[in-house]
C-alpha cells in the first residue's frame, strides 16, 4: 500500500462516515478477487458478525449491509479504479454512530492492511 488516507466526516446529526483510500500494485482484477472470493473475504474482514457482500458493478463497486452487535446499521461502499498498473481503492462507511467513528477508523485501517494482495507497495 502507498498513499493511504483517511478522513472522518460529521453527515447528520449523531452519525458519521469514513473514507479510507489505498493504493495497491495488484491489478484492479486481482484486488477484487482478494475482495470478494470466499476464502480471501473471510481472513481479511473478519468482521465477527454475519455480512451481506453485494456487487452493485462487478468488478469495481462492492457494498456491504454493516450492522455489528448494539450498533444501527450501516453501509459500507468499495469502489475500485485503475491507477497506472495497479490500483486505487476507496472504501467509504457511511451511516456510522458518531460514537463509533474513530473505531470504524481503527477497525477498517487494520482490515485493510490484512488484504491478501502479494505485491503491496
Amino acid at each position: 500500500m502507498r498513499n493511504a488516507s483517511v478522513t472522518l466526516r460529521p453527515v447528520t446529526e449523531g452519525r458519521c462516515s469514513v473514507r479510507l483510500t489505498r493504493r495497491y500494485a495488484d491489478a484492479p482484477a486481482e484486488v477484487w478477487t482478494a475482495l470478494t472470493e470466499p476464502r480471501s473475504l473471510a481472513r481479511w474482514l473478519r468482521p465477527g458478525f454475519e455480512i451481506s457482500p453485494s456487487e452493485v458493478e462487478p468488478g469495481r463497486v462492492l457494498e456491504l449491509d454493516w450492522q455489528p452487535p448494539g450498533e444501527e446499521p450501516s453501509l459500507v461502499r468499495i469502489e475500485l479504479g485503475a491507477d497506472g498498473e495497479g490500483t486505487m481503492l476507496v472504501l467509504d462507511h457511511s451511516r456510522i454512530e458518531a460514537r463509533s467513528g474513530m473505531g470504524a477508523i481503527q477497525f477498517w485501517t487494520g482490515t485493510l492492511r490484512r488484504l491478501p494482495l502479494r505485491a503491496r507497495r
